[in-house]
This record gives C-alpha cells, structure tokens and sequence, in this order.
C-alpha cells in the first residue's frame, strides 16, 4: 500500500482530510493543515509520512512545528520527513529535539534526519533565499477570502519546490551573510463570470508585489490574467474561479522563479 492509500486507510477512522488531498506537491499546504491541526493522531502521523514522500521543501515549516507535538510518533515521523526532504534550514530545531526529547525512539529518528542533513547532499540543499507571504487582500470585492487563499496556498507551493527557496525563517534571514529574504504580497484584481449562450466564461487577474524583507521596501510588481470556460451551474462556476486562479497563481510563480534564481545564484 502506497503512502497516500496508507493516509486514506487512517483518515477513514478519523476526522483528518489527508485522503481527501490527491497526489501533488499543490496539496502540500492542506497536509500541512493536517498535520498540525487535526485531532487524530494517527491523521497526524500519515500526514507527516506523505509529506516526505512528495520531499517538498514548502513542508519544512509545518514539519519543523510538528516537532514538537505532544505525539512521540509524530515527532518522530516528521524528523524523518526532513531528513527526506533535506532541507538543511531544519537542522537547527533537529538538534534542539534531539538534545531535549525524552523518547528514545524520537532520538533515533531525529538522529538519522541529522546524519542526513549534514552530508554533502543535505549541506547542498541549504537555501539562499528565505520567501514570507503576505494575506493578499484588498483586491476586487468579487474575490472572498477563500479565492485569495487559493492564490496565497498555489504562489507558497510552486515557489516551495525551488531548491534554492525556504519558507522557515531564520535568524540571520535578511541580514548579512544570512539568506536573501523577500516578501511576496498582492490582491486579485479581477474575478468576473460572463454568461454565454449554453457556457459560462470567468475572467480572472492578479497582481504580486516582491519586496525586501524585513523593510517590505517595493521591488518590483508583475501580473497576470487567465480565463476559463464553464458550465452555467453554481459549481460549474466555483471550479472555472478555482481553475482561473491556480493558473495565473502558476504563470506568476513562473515568473517569480527566474527571479529568485537570479537572485540566490
């Protein structure tokens, strides 16, 4: 049984929403949810295992938190999940656990992450360049918060998968010789739905500002426009907005990308 039928398996006797979330680095932010919220402990710890499975690197601040759930199996599950990851940001609270934690077995595993993480592999992975999100409101009326958020949630994702990016900060973050840190802030500017004879057509924008961090001194802006055919249905409707967002989302982290490579060389 793979990992996510694993997490299925386990969300069946519990509240979680981890086999509710597809395969797909764009489900990270939902997991992290699970991971850190559900009641279940045994939700918890299949979040943690999907999540090294996919070793995405917009996990590690969820899997750094989960480090100090009251679970022993879920510290010690996401230990391992940022050995996998290998992101080598995490090493700090990794000590921390493996200096504090009374459970032999959560010791073991964080022991094994570290050993990981110190390697020349794990060494390689330590990102240039630390990324915070803002809310991304004040935009049109038309956008509610859980339109923005697909944009918030899709921007973290993709920018997430970049090597180079962290999204944990640290304590020289922005500063000299620390990683290069930028905030990353804007508002949907357009979400429109037009009836067409039989169809339905929704339009949709949005701007993202890159700025300096800690100062939030501007940068730059840049945007970007989709749109989506649908059916005339209420439903029909809710996914084309899904669908409109997650694109332009897409088409600006693409942009952003080359960006932040540039910048974390």
């Amino acid at each position: 049984m793979s990992l996510l039928a694993c997490a299925t398996a386990w969300a069946a006797h519990g509240p979680g929403v981890v086999a509710a979330a597809p395969p797909g680095t764009a489900r990270v932010p939902q997991i992290c949810r699970t991971l850190t919220d559900d009641a279940n402990y045994k939700v918890r710890v299949q979040a943690a295992l999907v999540l090294g499975k996919l070793g995405d690197v917009a996990a590690v601040a969820c899997l750094t938190r989960a480090l100090g759930d009251q679970n022993r199996t879920v510290r010690a599950m996401s230990a391992q999940a940022l050995g996998q990851i290998g992101d080598a940001v995490a090493i700090d609270a990794l000590r921390t656990l493996d200096k504090g934690d009374p459970d032999t077995f959560v010791r073991a595993q964080t022991e094994k992450a570290i050993a990981l993480l110190s390697g020349p592999a794990g060494a390689g992975k330590r990102a240039k360049v630390y990324l915070t999100l803002g809310p991304f409101t004040g935009g049109t009326k038309n956008a509610s918060a859980d339109t923005v958020k697909i944009v918030h949630d899709t921007l973290q994702a993709e920018l997430g998968k970049l090597p180079i990016v962290t999204l944990t900060a640290t304590p020289d973050a922005g500063k000299p010789g620390g990683a290069t840190a930028f905030w990353i802030d804007g508002n949907v500017t357009r979400l429109d739905d037009t009836a067409t004879p039989g169809a339905s057509e929704t339009s949709c924008g949005v701007r993202v500002m890159v700025a300096r961090w800690p100062s939030k001194s501007i940068i730059s802006w840049t945007s970007a426009e989709a749109s989506v055919q649908s059916g005339l249905r209420p439903r029909d409707r809710e996914n084309a907005r899904r669908e409109c967002l997650e694109a332009t989302a897409g088409q600006l982290a693409e942009d952003l990308a080359k960006f932040l490579k540039a910048q974390g060389g």
